[in-house]
């Protein structure tokens, strides 16, 4: 009851400035790596294709980032429900949207550690496997993107009052189903 009553106190300008500061973070940490592997072929960077590249790549990272979170949120409110909860969509989706903090986080962190790593100029796809810095660098948003579905889990089960295994499960279910029907998809299509 305490969370419902907060969520209905939390201003929906906080949640779309998390998520509008999380894709914003998200495109200049894609950027910086296009940019840099682009300029270790020569003038790309500067030219116009790739400004207009860099201009589109921009409004569909933050449409993206703001698409994912509400069809996310979405699919564990869904099996919330399934799984017998009872709360409003409105009420998660703001808790949802919060909780990108911490990837948001995690993607400056990587941008400061991105910008100290030399990269060479032959090789690249195996430096990118084999260099401790960029594998840290992965690790730091694996984990503050999991610190997001982590959180979940209590907010699922305190705002619509199920139990810690049903919590789990309106997390577990539809996040497994879409790793497994992207392992079936690359197994028969790639």
């Amino acid at each position: 009851m305490i969370l419902n009553i907060e969520a209905k106190k939390t201003p929906v300008f906080w949640v779309l400035g998390i998520m509008l500061i999380y894709s914003l973070l998200m495109y200049e940490y894609f950027n910086t790596i296009g940019r840099e592997i682009s300029s270790i072929n020569g003038k790309i960077v500067n030219s116009t294709i790739y400004q207009y590249i860099a201009t589109f790549n921009f409004f569909i990272i933050i449409l993206s980032a703001f698409v994912v979170w509400i069809i996310s949120s979405f699919l564990f409110h869904i099996f919330s429900v399934l799984l017998g909860g009872v709360a409003e969509f409105k009420d998660f989706v703001k808790y949802s949207g919060l909780v990108y903090i911490f990837p948001a986080i995690g993607f400056v962190i990587c941008l400061f550690l991105f910008n100290s790593v030399e990269l060479p100029k032959t090789n690249i796809d195996v430096f990118f496997k084999t260099n401790t810095k960029l594998i840290t660098i992965n690790w730091i948003i694996t984990i503050s993107s999991f610190m997001c579905f982590v959180l979940l889990i209590p907010i699922i089960k305190y705002l619509y009052k199920i139990n810690w295994l049903k919590a789990i499960g309106a997390i577990a279910i539809p996040l497994g189903s879409i790793f497994l029907l992207g392992q079936l998809f690359s197994k028969f299509i790639f």
